[in-house]
C-alpha cells in the first residue's frame, strides 16, 4: 500500500523480501491490484519454502504500478512461527480477521499494535529524470576524541543513464563551532544505471580525517552531488545527517536486560555465561504474570520497550536478540562485541542510600558529574532532555544454579533530567523508597541498586552504575519481626591501646563481619561463638565502623562503633 504523503511514482515490482524469526513450513506471496484501497484482483502469485528467516521471493514476471497490496499467506502458531514485525505506528500492515463468516483485513493500528510487518518489495522505480541516492551513510573506525576515522556510503544511481564526476560534501559541526569543518570528496567511479555502489574500507581514494581532540558530540551533514543535480528528481534522497558522540569516559558497567520466562532462564544463562565479565551486569526481568517472580515493574519495562513477545535480549538500550533461535549464540556473542566500546559523557557519579531516622524508608541520592564532555544544550539537540533517568532495586536469588539479580521494583521509571549537564556540570537526584518487609541483613545481603541514563524511546543507555547497600542501621519492622540474637561489644567508643570485647548468647556460631564507612570488609570471623576479643589495630583510622554479626540461621544485626586512636 501507498504512504499517504509521498509522491506517487511508477515501481517496477519484481518480488518481494520477507522476514520470519523461524523457518519452517511455506509461504504464499501474491501481488494484487488496488481497488478504492482494498486488495483487487490477482496479479502475481508464487509460492515457496521458509527455509531460513530471510526469504526473497521473486515472481516470474515483473510489474509495474503505483499502488499495489502484498499479500502474505502464512501459517502460524502459538508456539513458535510468529510473523515477525517492527517499530511505527501500524498504519500499513494488515491482518485477515473473521467476522461473522467474513474475512477481512485489519489494520494492525487499529487492533493497538504499533508495529509494520518486516514485509517489502524488490524492484526499481521508474522515473524520467535522473536521481542519484545517497542510500547510507556512516563514519568508519574508532569513534574517540582524537581517532583517524573515513566515510563508508552506498550510492544508488535509480535512472537508466550512467552518471559520473559525482561528489560528497561532509559539513561537521559540533557545540559551539557550528559548520567547524567541510570535507569534499570527489567520486572518480561511474555509477552505471540502476546500480547499487559502495565505498568503505577498500576504496583506495578515499578521504580520512581526525575527529575532535576534545570529547564532544559530532554532527555530520553529507551531501551527495553530480553534474546532473539540478534536473535530479528527488533530491530530498541526495542528503543524510547524523549524530555522533565522541567520547571518551569508560562506563562501569555495561548493562544487559533480559526478558524472559523462568523455564528459559537455564539455557539462556548456559550461553551467556561464558561471554561475561565482571563489566557486564545482567538485569532480568520476567514479564509474563503467569511466572512466580514475575511483577508489574517488570511488564512496565517490558512494553517501555514496546516489545510484543519473549524472550528478548537487550544489551546497553540499542543491541537487541528477538527471540531464542539456533543462531543465538553467534548472536549474543555479536551484542557484547557491539557494546564493548561503549562511552559516556558522565565522567563519575555516586550513588548513596542511607536511612531515615525512625521510619522504614530509604533516601538515595545520585549524583552525576561532567568534567569533560561538550554537549549540545537546546532543547531539541540536547542528549539530556531527549533522555530518562532510572534506578531499580533488583534481589538476588538463586536460579538454575547460579546466582541472578531480579527486578523488584523501580525507584525512578523514565523520570526526566531537566539540566543540559554540559562540560563542568553535575547533577543531583533524591528518591525515597520502603524497606517494609526486608530485614537490614537481607537488604545488605540480597539487593542492589542500578542506576541508567537512557535515550527517550527505547534509545542508547548513555551511563550504567550500581549501589549495593553498606552495612549501616536500616531499621526495618521485618527485624523486630525475626528478632535477630543480639551480640554485644564493649568499650564503644575504642580508644588506642584497648581491646574490644564481644559476645553472644547464642549457641549456634555465627558469622561477624567488620566494614567502614565506604563499605570496605576490614575483618571477618566465620565462626564466631561466645566471646571474642580484637585489638585496636585491626581498625586502621579513627573513624566510623559497622559490626555486622549474622547467626547459622540467616538472622542478622547491624551495631555501630567509633573507634579513636
Amino acid at each position: 500500500m501507498p504512504i499517504p504523503g509521498l509522491v506517487l511514482l511508477n515501481f517496477e515490482v519484481q518480488g518481494a523480501r520477507l522476514w520470519f524469526p523461524n523457518p519452517g513450513d511455506s509461504v504464499t506471496v501474491e501481488l494484487m491490484a488496488d481497488l478504492d484501497g482494498q486488495p483487487g484482483q490477482t496479479l502475481r502469485s508464487k509460492r515457496v519454502p521458509v527455509s531460513e528467516s530471510l526469504v526473497d521471493v521473486y515472481f516470474d514476471e515483473s510489474h509495474t504500478a503505483q499502488q499495489i497490496w502484498l499479500m502474505v499467506s502464512y501459517q502460524t502458531n502459538m508456539s513458535s512461527r510468529w510473523v515477525a514485525a517492527s517499530r511505527l505506528g501500524g498504519n500499513n500492515s494488515y491482518y485477515m480477521n473473521e467476522v461473522g463468516n467474513v474475512q477481512i483485513l485489519s489494520s494492525f493500528a487499529s487492533a493497538g499494535f504499533n508495529c509494520e510487518l518486516l514485509f517489502g518489495l524488490l524492484g526499481d522505480f521508474q522515473l524520467s529524470e535522473p536521481d542519484l541516492q545517497l542510500y547510507s551513510f556512516d563514519l568508519v573506525g574508532d569513534k574517540t576524541p582524537g581517532s583517524r576515522v573515513h566515510p563508508g556510503f552506498s550510492v544508488y544511481n535509480h535512472s537508466g543513464q550512467s552518471i559520473s564526476n559525482a561528489s560528497l560534501e561532509l559539513v561537521l559541526s559540533k557545540p559551539g563551532s557550528p559548520a567547524f569543518d567541510t570535507i569534499t570528496i570527489d567520486i572518480p567511479d561511474a555509477i552505471p544505471p540502476f546500480t547499487m555502489m559502495d565505498f568503505g574500507q577498500d576504496t583506495p581514494w578515499l578521504t580520512h580525517f581526525d575527529l575532535p581532540a576534545t570529547p564532544t558530540q559530532l554532527r555530520v551533514e553529507a551531501n551527495l552531488y553530480s553534474e546532473l543535480s539540478e534536473n535530479d528528481t528527488l533530491l530530498v534522497n541526495n542528503r543524510i545527517s547524523q549524530a555522533y558522540s565522541i567520547f571518551a569516559e569508560e562506563i562501569p558497567i555495561l548493562l544487559i536486560e533480559n526478558f524472559m520466562r523462568i523455564d528459559e532462564t537455564g539455557v539462556i544463562s548456559t550461553i551467556q555465561d561464558p561471554l561475561l565479565t565482571d563489566k557486564h551486569h545482567r538485569l532480568q526481568y520476567f514479564p509474563m504474570l503467569s511466572d512466580s517472580l514475575a511483577n508489574l515493574p517488570s511488564q512496565r519495562r517490558f512494553n517501555w520497550y514496546q516489545f510484543n513477545s519473549v524472550p528478548r535480549t537487550v544489551g546497553m538500550g540499542h543491541a537487541r536478540i528477538t527471540g531464542f533461535r539456533d543462531d543465538y549464540p553467534t548472536l549474543f556473542e555479536e551484542l557484547i562485541d557491539s557494546i564493548e566500546d561503549s562511552r559516556s559523557f558522565i565522567s563519575s557519579s555516586t550513588c548513596t542510600p542511607s536511612a531515615q531516622e525512625g521510619t522504614e524508608s530509604i533516601t538515595v541520592n545520585i549524583q552525576l558529574q561532567n568534567q569533560n564532555t561538550n554537549l549540545y544544550t537546546a532543547v531539541g539537540q540536547s542528549i539530556m532532555s531527549s533522555s530518562r533517568f532510572y534506578v531499580a532495586l533488583a534481589r538476588k536469588h538463586a536460579l538454575e544454579g547460579s546466582d541472578h539479580f531480579v527486578l523488584e521494583r523501580f525507584i525512578s521509571f523514565a523520570d526526566t533530567i531537566n539540566v543540559a549537564l554540559n562540560a563542568g556540570s553535575t547533577i543531583n537526584k533524591s528518591y525515597s523508597f520502603t524497606i517494609s518487609g526486608i530485614t537490614s541483613g537481607d537488604l545488605v545481603d540480597n539487593y542492589r541498586l542500578y542506576y541508567w541514563l537512557q535515550g527517550n524511546s527505547g534509545g542508547r543507555v548513555h551511563y550504567a552504575n550500581f549501589a549495593d547497600f553498606r552495612p549501616e542501621t536500616f531499621v526495618s519492622n521485618s527485624d523486630a519481626v525475626l528478632a535477630p540474637p543480639r551480640f554485644e561489644l564493649y568499650p564503644n567508643p575504642l580508644r588506642r591501646g584497648s581491646e574490644l570485647y564481644l559476645s553472644s548468647k547464642t549457641a549456634i556460631p555465627g558469622k561477624l563481619s567488620i566494614y567502614n564507612l565506604r563499605g570496605q570488609l576490614i575483618y571477618r570471623e566465620t565462626e564466631f561463638k561466645g566471646e571474642l576479643k580484637l585489638k585496636d589495630s585491626i581498625f586502621p583510622v579513627s573513624g566510623i565502623y559497622f559490626l555486622r554479626y549474622e547467626d547459622g540461621k540467616g538472622q542478622a544485626q547491624t551495631r555501630k562503633i567509633s573507634i579513636i586512636k
